[in-house]
């Protein structure tokens, strides 16, 4: 790797990460078309790339919401542990199951979310999974002054 290369890499990282950050969302989304089409590099790399990219950004950010209050640890601890099992669970499958497979689950699971978005909403007494979990959590709105379920 040349050192032109890498400098126009960290120059790109740079800029994907400002923008992504400036619009709300990651720099992945840019990293990996300017990878692959101006880097000429292999997708599989690029989308690397972009997961680093995202872990990244969201590692940056992660001070200052904690620092303002606005983070529910406990409900972060419990999806960063399902996240990391689900992504190991799908590395080890993904060298079990054929991909054609792969795509027919997901597909009919797709199909079957669509009934139950169409179902009633729970009864207005009833506690949902994050009251049961101890997940629910508030913060405190600086604009109103109040507090936000």
């Amino acid at each position: 790797m040349s050192a032109e290369f890498v400098l126009w890499l960290f120059a790109v990282s740079i800029g994907a990460s400002a923008l992504g950050g400036m619009l709300g969302m990651a720099g992945g989304i840019f990293i990996v078309p300017i990878l692959t089409m101006l880097g000429h590099v292999e997708i599989h790399t690029a989308i690397g790339a972009s997961i680093v990219s995202v872990i990244a950004c969201s590692c940056s950010s992660a001070s200052s919401y904690l620092g303002e209050g606005l983070t529910n640890i406990r409900l972060a601890i419990v999806l960063e542990v399902a996240t990391t099992l689900g992504a190991l669970t799908g590395v080890l499958m993904a060298g079990i199951i054929p991909f054609r497979d792969c795509a027919g689950c997901i597909r009919a699971a797709d199909a079957g979310e669509e009934n139950e978005l169409a179902e009633a909403p729970p009864p207005a007494g009833s506690r949902g999974w994050s009251e049961t979990l101890g997940l629910d959590s508030s913060y405190l709105d600086r604009a109103s002054g109040g507090s936000v379920n």
